[in-house]
This record gives structure tokens, sequence and C-alpha cells, in this order.
């Protein structure tokens, strides 16, 4: 106030501003409005979920550079005109129409495209293990958790959920459900730490799910913070439309569609039907660091693909197939059939078996396998420890900071604790490497032998 209008400051100073301030971060609506047509151009633009930014909106930032880099994943929402109505103006489901993002443009153009391949936000596979089997063709490089212990996909059925068709479109059971369930974490003392989102599949939906959050913070004042805006992440309820870029440890999913009142199922679920629906359900299936934990009063089989054409009806129906069977959903068979097999990896989960520990060989969902995984006696669905040899899965990595730095530093951050054999250690003295092992292993062992159990098998046994 009463100061310099900020496009007239950049005009008058012009070539000094970009010294002053070399990186500017703007949106493609502020570049329009502060930057003058003759402002000296920029080195390099870069632009961010390029896959929601309309093509007219593109061009102007693009052409205030000399080069241009723009990300974007065209697997994911293109602009839409949900966000072109005024707050006031109620906007239909079957009114919202895709749009041309400036990402298609760039690809239909032929720019030079280079593909990140490795998928670092999942903390368990099989929370991407369905859009990377489904929209990315398994390109997606990820990493095996050590634990499935409150992580992965899975699914609760809401006994007696309603999807008021003909009136609310809402589905309150459920609604009622999945907000029970938020505020039950959001008390729990060993749950609370974790950061919470629900997606809901419609508008209505998320409407009566928000009105359920206020009626229980006002039941229970102390949960007001967690739904503070001013929190680092504090819990958000949104749906399909508008949950591109957002991420928490736990999402929550809220289907909502399902019988009415009769039992009968439609085949109209509001945003997927339309061209493009996968989308939109490819972005909300991937927005959890840690869990995603489905609430639906539908069953895949009651989805009848013979009375829709629409590939995201279809790519629910896997969904929820992929949710019902939990986190073993994202966990690949130790080798696949017709896999050539690793001899140096064989002969030491071989002799380890033979010393009593129990191991799998090749784990992983993607490309991106460990070799051994030794299985915790103690604990149920963790691995005590992962050993890693210069065999076969070290030759794939393209270079030696891939294998060396980078892979064991993102499989360390996933829990496990790694030992390495090297091939030539072996080939001069297997037997001292086997020692070498178990003698690690139990030591890890006795520094965490689990509840009430004895120090695993003896040496020889």
């Amino acid at each position: 106030t009463r100061h310099m209008a900020i496009r007239r400051l950049l005009a008058e100073l012009g070539e000094l501003a970009m010294e002053l301030k070399p990186c500017f971060l703007m949106s493609p609506m502020s570049v329009a409005q502060y930057l003058e047509a003759d402002h000296p151009r920029f080195d390099l633009v870069v632009f961010d979920e390029a896959s929601q930014i309309p093509v007219w909106d593109g061009i102007g930032a693009i052409a205030r550079g000399s080069q241009a880099v723009i990300v974007g994943d065209p697997k994911q929402l293109p602009p839409t005109s949900f966000f072109s109505r005024s707050e006031d103006e109620a906007v239909e489901e079957d009114e919202i129409q895709d749009l041309e993002s400036i990402l298609e443009e760039c690809i239909g153009a032929q720019v030079p495209t280079q593909r990140l391949a490795w998928h670092y936000r999942s903390r368990h596979e099989s929370l991407i293990a369905f859009s990377n089997e489904r929209y990315y063709d398994q390109g997606l490089l990820t990493f095996p958790s050590n634990s499935s212990e409150g992580l992965g996909v899975s699914s609760r059925y809401v006994e007696g959920g309603v999807y008021d068709k003909g009136r609310t479109r809402t589905n309150a059971v459920e609604a009622r459900e999945v907000v029970d369930e938020v505020v039950r974490r959001l008390k729990d003392p060993a749950q609370r730490g974790r950061s919470v989102g629900v997606v809901t599949f419609s508008q209505a939906q998320q409407t009566l799910v928000m009105d359920l959050f206020d009626g229980a913070v006002r039941e229970h004042p102390e949960l007001e913070p967690f739904f503070d805006e001013g929190a680092e992440e504090p819990v958000f309820v949104k749906n399909l439309e508008n949950v591109q870029g957002d991420e928490r440890d736990v999402i929550v999913f809220s289907v909502g569609y399902g019988p009415d009142e009769r039992g009968n199922v439609s085949m109209n679920f509001g945003p997927l039907n339309k061209d493009g629906g996968e989308r939109r359900l490819n972005v909300a299936v991937t927005r959890a660091r840690e869990e995603v934990l489905v609430f639906t009063s539908l069953r895949p089989d009651q989805i009848d693909l013979a009375r829709t054409s629409a590939r995201a009806v279809r790519d629910l129906q896997a969904f929820l197939r992929h949710a019902e069977r939990g986190a073993r959903g994202g966990r690949a068979p130790a080798v696949a059939a017709g896999e050539p097999s690793d001899g140096l990896v064989e002969r030491i989960a071989a002799r380890l078996v033979e010393l009593g520990w129990e191991v799998t060989t090749g784990v992983g969902a993607s490309s991106v396998r460990l070799d051994i995984a030794v299985v915790h006696p103690a604990r149920p669905g963790r691995y005590l420890a992962g050993i890693e040899t210069d065999g076969d899965n070290y030759a794939r990595s393209a270079t030696a900071r891939d294998r060396d730095r980078l892979r064991p530093v993102v499989l360390e951050g996933l829990g496990w604790d790694l030992l390495r054999v090297w091939s030539v250690d072996w080939w001069r003295d297997a037997d001292a490497e086997v020692e070498r092992l178990d003698a690690q292993l139990r030591e890890r062992l006795a520094a965490d032998p689990g509840p009430g159990t004895a120090l695993g098998p003896a040496a020889g046994e």
C-alpha cells in the first residue's frame, strides 16, 4: 500500500532485478501480471505440474526464457474447467471439461523428453504397484520395504452402506465410518504423528465428509490443531478433481458409490465415466507415502463391465481388487518364471538355509530387487536383514552412483539393514563369507530378538 506497483518496479529495475534476485518463483498468471512484455529474458524457464497448465497460460511464460524445461506427468490430470467458475457457482461433475495442457503440446511437438523412473514417495510397493502396472507399463523403479506393518494398501467393506443416488448422491454410512476412523487415529498417540488425507470420488461425498469432520471437531476440540491450515500437513478432504499435488502419510478413500436402497448398482461413477477418467484415478491412488485405506460399499464383482466402456471404471474394479489383496498386492514372486537365476545369489541363499535361516531371494515388485532377504524369526512380516551382491542385479544399474550410493541409501531409508557379499571374496573363501554373514545376522537378532523368543538357529544346525 502506498508503494510503487510491482510491475512498474520490475520494469524500472530491468537487468538489476535479475542480478539481485536471479530466481523468480511465479505462476503463469503472475508472469503476465508483473512482467512487461519487454522484460529482459531469463536464461531458463522451468514448469512444474505442467500437465495442469493450459497452453494459453504456458506459452507466454515460455516466451520469457532462452531455454525451457517442462516437468509433468501425462498420466495425471490435465487442466480442467473445475476451477474456472466462481466460488458461488455450483459445478456439476458432468460439466467438467478436460483441456489441453502445455505438456501435451510439447509432447505432440516432439520436444526431446527424459523419463524420470525412480519412485521415492511410496514406503511400500503396493502403494504404487497398481499404477505402475496399469499406467506406467512397469517402467517405474520402486524399492521393496523391509516391513508391511502399518504400510501398504488395504480395504474395509462398509456393511449397510447405501448410495443415495436419486437425492443427495452421498453414502452417509460410509462417510461416518471414514470420519470415525480418522478421528480414532488422530486421538491415538501411536498414530497421530502420521499425516492424513481423505479423498472422495465425488463432490457431494466430499461435502458430507467435511460437514461430519466439522461436527467431530466441535465434539472433540483437541482435534482442531490437526485441521489448522497453518499446520505443516493438516488433514485435508478433497475429491478426484483437486487432489493432484497433495501427499500425506495416510490416504483414506471414500468411494461413495455402491448399491442404492433397492440394492441396484448404477454404472455411473461421475468423472470416472468420462474420457481421461483413468488419470483422475491414477492421481488419487498415488497420494500416500505409507498407507492407503479404502472404505467402500461396492465390491469389485458388483461392477458390471458389460454395461460401460469407460476405462477408468474397469481400472476402479481392478483397484478395489488390489486393495482387497492388501499389502501382498505389491510383492512380486521371488524370481519370475523364465528369469535367469543369479548363481551367486542362489549359492549364498542355500548356505544360509543350511544354517537354519529362512531366506527369500529377489524381493521386490519392479526390476529393482533385493538379492536376499533374511526373515526375522520372531517378527512376522519383517526381515532381519538384506544381503546384496555384485551379481546380476548389481550389474543392471546404469552407473556406479546408482549401484553403490543411491540404491543403498534408498533401501536403508525403507528400513533395511544391508549386508554385502562381493563375488571375489565368495570365490576365494565361501566358508569364511558364510561364517561372517551368520555372525552378523546373529548380532542383529541379539539386538532385536522380538517378543519372548530365543536367539534363532544355532550355528551348524
